[in-house]
């Protein structure tokens, strides 16, 4: 029969907060043994769907851990603690991870490290609503994959990076982002197809930005990143769309849209910055008449 998770709960703190370090009469230590109560109880209460305490007793092994110095042991428990979290408290799920995350990183392990700070980018994306601290967590995550050498994995992430910062109207970074994936992928026989999209996004953030030179400048240089692209249909729009913003016609604009939209149809990511960059022709014929 399986423990009571609370009756388990209540001896471990009882173990934890003894007066030494270490058991009378030849025992082990009151944190090594504090820490597998908590464990029995995190794994009693998970058997009972209770997310929320599983979290916790999670976290307090994981406390326990620290104080006889396991940290790999520590950033694995606060992993658990964050699974445990996830669902019922998304806030408490992300700062578990988070101090598992910098576990790893102090002791090298990089690539877990980005591993869940992917997981972290995409709690704050979706359950939380924080774009930015999402864009952060993925750019880390961007950062320690390139330096393990995990080209693939750093281009995944950067690409998360260069979605939030267009969304957010941070143009110059979604377009480096865009163009440095474009650079590394054009060589890949598995990834050069979606260049193409990414030169796209990268051109309608530039277009976003409203400085007609450095989009005319920046269709030059796409084709230099890919020559390739000046054949597609992805690098015409471009250009009848940066003729129609320099024309200041809004409907031409529309109309260019929609008839790329019959063959290849646009995503949200790009239908809502070409909406806005649509409102910015509007807004520069109204200051016209």
């Amino acid at each position: 029969m399986i423990a009571d998770p609370d009756q388990l709960m209540q001896k471990a703190a009882k173990k934890a907060n003894g007066s030494s370090g270490f058991a009378l009469f030849g025992g082990g230590n009151k944190y090594e043994e504090a820490s597998e109560l908590f464990l029995d109880a995190a794994n009693g209460y998970r058997l009972q769907k209770q997310g929320s305490a599983a979290g916790f007793a999670f976290e307090k092994a994981a406390e326990m851990q620290l104080k006889t110095d396991e940290k790999d042991d520590a950033a694995n428990t606060y992993v658990e603690a964050y699974k445990s979290y996830r669902r019922e408290k998304p806030m408490e799920a992300a700062r578990t991870l988070q101090i598992a995350v910098d576990l790893f990183t102090r002791r090298g392990n990089f690539r877990r490290a980005a591993n869940y700070k992917m997981d972290l980018g995409t709690l704050f994306e979706q359950e939380l609503q924080n774009p930015k601290a999402a864009l952060a967590s993925y750019e880390d995550a961007g950062e320690w994959y390139m330096s393990d050498q995990a080209e693939a994995l750093a281009n995944k992430a950067y690409l998360k990076v260069a979605d939030l910062a267009g969304q957010a109207g941070e143009y110059p970074i979604a377009i480096q982002k865009f163009e440095d994936v474009a650079r590394a992928s054009v060589q890949n026989s598995l990834l050069k197809w979606s260049v193409k999209d990414y030169l796209l996004k990268a051109g309608f953030c530039y277009m976003a930005q409203g400085d007609e030179i450095a989009t005319r400048s920046a269709l030059e240089k796409f084709n230099q990143i890919d020559p390739s692209f000046a054949t597609t249909r992805e690098h015409q729009l471009l250009v009848d769309l940066q003729t129609s913003i320099e024309s200041s016609d809004a409907d031409m604009f529309a109309s260019q849209v929609f008839t790329y939209d019959q063959l290849s149809k646009l995503d949200a990511w790009k239908t809502n910055i070409l909406l806005l960059i649509k409102n910015n022709i509007q807004e520069a014929e109204d200051d016209l008449t």
